[in-house]
């Protein structure tokens, strides 16, 4: 009896974890279709419709809506749905130099040395984020480039720390990152930085990272708030 117990559990067990892979693979995908703008702001989530395209059934697919919900991506409406949370200034002035802080703190963590020895991969990560016409290639290269910056961080809670926040505005990048001259600029700041790591000049890295997310985080206060002061003064 104690054996089928155990048996018992362990299916159970193996369920869950099933369901909850499934659950994370259905957010990731429905993550993926607002990135690439298929949902603008402020557009209804027809569940019946979402989940026949992904191939699910309603329960995963409400668990990862419910999961999105929360990280303030959509807005859960009571018995009515979910919807494409609007675009939040006051979001991205919050969060933004947060993340910057979270990332000048975990390079300040890492080994100089190593992260000397990272300078030319990320001169070369920081090319692939040219422009190509594809927002989600530019995002995805500038994803690669932060990773590969941070790899070298030895707190796990800390990256996991940055890995949460950056989930909370990732949404919001297309807005720009679909700007050649926004991407251009971004891409000597990925640059200058590299050169500092490599020269093992940590304050100007620092400061040019963070300069780049406050560059980045002014010019999305820009887009939301239709202004023209990008400068991040």
């Amino acid at each position: 009896m104690l054996i089928l117990v155990r048996q018992k559990r362990v299916l159970e067990g193996k369920m869950a974890v099933a369901r909850r892979l499934l659950r994370e693979q259905v957010r990731d995908e429905i993550l993926d279709r607002l990135l690439r703008g298929k949902y603008p702001v402020g557009t209804r989530i027809n569940e019946v419709h979402l989940a026949a395209e992904i191939g699910v059934s309603r329960t995963p697919l409400r668990e990862a809506l419910a999961s999105l919900a929360q990280e303030g991506i959509l807005d859960a409406r009571p018995n009515r749905g979910y919807w494409v949370s609007t675009l939040s200034e006051q979001e991205v002035r919050e969060t933004y130099p947060i993340i910057a802080q979270l990332e000048v703190l975990a390079i300040t963590l890492s080994d100089p040395e190593e992260l000397a020895r990272r300078a030319p991969q990320l001169m070369e990560l920081a090319e692939k984020m040219a422009p190509t016409g594809d927002v989600r290639d530019v995002q995805n290269a500038d994803d690669e480039w932060h990773a590969s910056l941070l790899a070298a961080c030895p707190n796990s809670r800390l990256l996991e720390m940055i890995g949460d926040t950056k989930r909370i505005v990732h949404r919001y990048e297309h807005a720009y990152l679909g700007d050649p001259q926004s991407v251009r600029e971004s891409i000597d700041q990925h640059k200058r930085i590299a050169v500092a790591l490599r020269e093992k000049d940590l304050p100007t890295a620092t400061r040019e990272l963070e300069s780049n997310w406050k560059t980045s985080m002014h010019r999305l206060v820009a887009r939301i708030t239709g202004s023209q002061d990008t400068s991040g003064e």
